[in-house]
């Protein structure tokens, strides 16, 4: 069996037709039906019904195209994969990003990369939370993830930084008098959070849990100025990490004791192999997190 076979097939299969086949794969029609009749012969089946005008495929042919099909589409998974570590290719770097991630952290670090690697297309996909973006990363469907989770490492990863979560509530809340809080204090509290499956939800509903307590949730977003905004309008209180939340004056931050921390990480897929190309941007986001300016802006409040 030989790939030019199956592609031959699995074209007819489409056009119906030998003739507009060898034009479309710019092939003579005699080469054309050569390679199905000694795909037939190595099968032991007849896979092209061509009593009628046009070429329709039998029974054990409908069966046959589903496998040349993921073979075909394997081919092309497979090519696209290795042009990860040719040099002379343009390269398109799939990214996904968490709600949280894409606001903060990335902006910058995005600018920059361009200017360092024009040759490097970064492609930009923003899902509902750190758990699709692993997974996404996981099945290949992406490069690289940024993701929110605990300070565990998984071994395919780079830590870009790690950060508190403090409580945010409304400056004339009673709790605002304290320098700093813990979670029994905040039961009874009206809780503004993320979507459930993020860490913040997560581990949130933990705490609170270990404390004694079920979190009274008000409202569940992805929408992060959405919950500041209802933080500041005093409908409750929220958790989240400093770094979204050092330049904000409309509601005041308390940290908590014991720390809540996050560790935001660049993930790849966890089979994945790093390229050349993929060197290239684990090394920038190296030198990018230890800058001066990184460590200013996002690790100091």
């Amino acid at each position: 069996m030989e790939f030019r076979q199956l592609e031959y097939f699995c074209t007819i299969s489409e056009l119906e037709n030998f003739t507009r086949t060898a034009e479309v794969l710019h092939v003579s029609q005699p080469s054309v039906t050569k390679a199905i009749k000694a795909l037939e012969a190595e099968l032991g089946v007849k896979l092209i019904d061509r009593s009628q005008k046009r070429a329709s495929l039998t029974e054990e042919g409908r069966v046959f195209l589903l496998h040349a099909q993921r073979i075909m589409q394997d081919a092309e998974t497979a090519r696209k994969d290795m042009l990860r570590f040719r040099r002379d290719t343009h390269e398109t770097l799939r990214f996904g990003l968490p709600p949280m991630v894409e606001a903060y952290l990335f902006p910058d670090f995005f600018t920059r990369f361009r200017r360092s690697f024009p040759d490097v297309t970064l492609d930009i996909q923003e899902f509902a939370d750190s758990e699709e973006v692993k997974g996404r990363a996981d099945l290949g469907e992406i490069d690289f993830g940024v993701i929110l989770g605990g300070v565990e490492e998984t071994g395919h990863e780079l830590c870009i930084l790690q950060d508190n979560m403090s409580v945010c509530l409304h400056p004339d809340h009673p709790l605002a008098t304290k320098k700093e809080l813990s979670f029994q204090e905040l039961a009874g509290e009206k809780f503004i959070m993320q979507q459930p499956r993020t860490y913040q939800y997560r581990e949130v509903y933990s705490r609170c849990n270990e404390a004694g307590f079920v979190p009274d949730v008000l409202l569940c977003t992805s929408q992060l100025k959405t919950i500041k905004q209802l933080v500041a309008n005093s409908e409750g209180i929220s958790i989240l990490p400093d770094f979204v939340t050092s330049a904000e004056t409309i509601f005041v931050r308390r940290p908590l004791l014991p720390e809540l921390e996050v560790r935001v990480s660049l993930y790849w897929g966890e089979h994945r192999s790093l390229s050349v190309v993929d060197n290239r941007l684990t090394g920038f986001m190296r030198q990018y997190t230890d800058t001066i300016e990184f460590k200013d802006h996002f690790r100091q409040h």
